[in-house]
């Protein structure tokens, strides 16, 4: 992190809002990683001292790691730290570099608003299926990350793709 309040050199939001929403996010990565731990942990235990397990801790950790990559992968690509695969990025001249980056971002964008589309349909199944996930959570609640996390990446690529975020390194 830079000495500015702001936090603007990395990437970081620079609104209330801004803000709000990536601590909520940090938050909710952070209590889903230690309940994923907590719960397997729990689990080895039963199953090495006990003899016995959680029959919903499994379902219930998967569903821990599907909210836990979906929210770090939007706080990721809102920090334009995403995994990013650079094929030309190093032989493109300097001036371009910036451009194409750009347009990375937006064909990024539109990939994940197109795949938010799709999982909203994904999601109108399961819960018109009605199923449950573990302990009575019904599945298209666990389901629910998949086209918000694909919607947050989207937005935070389009701001990129624009120039309206200042993430600290945004190329290739």
């Amino acid at each position: 992190m830079s000495g500015d309040p702001s936090g603007a050199a990395d990437g970081e939001p620079t609104t209330r809002a801004g803000h709000a929403i990536r601590k909520l996010e940090i938050g909710l990565i952070t209590l889903i990683f230690a309940a994923v731990v907590l719960i397997g942990l729990v689990q080895i235990g039963l199953r090495n001292f006990a003899d016995s397990s959680l029959i919903w801790a499994d379902p219930a950790m998967r569903a821990g790691v599907l909210w836990l990559t979906m929210l770090a992968s939007a706080l990721a690509a809102g920090q334009a730290r995403h995994i990013k695969v650079d094929v030309l990025g190093r032989k493109l001249p300097e001036s371009l570099r910036h451009w194409v980056a750009r347009l990375m971002f937006f064909a990024s964008a539109l990939i994940c608003l197109a795949l938010t589309a799709a999982s909203m349909n994904l999601l109108v199944l399961e819960y018109q299926i009605n199923e449950l996930a573990f302990l009575g959570v019904p599945r298209w609640m666990v389901l629910v990350i998949i086209p918000t996390g694909f919607a947050l990446m989207g937005w935070r690529f389009l701001r990129h793709a624009f120039g309206l975020s200042r993430a600290q390194e945004i190329s290739v």
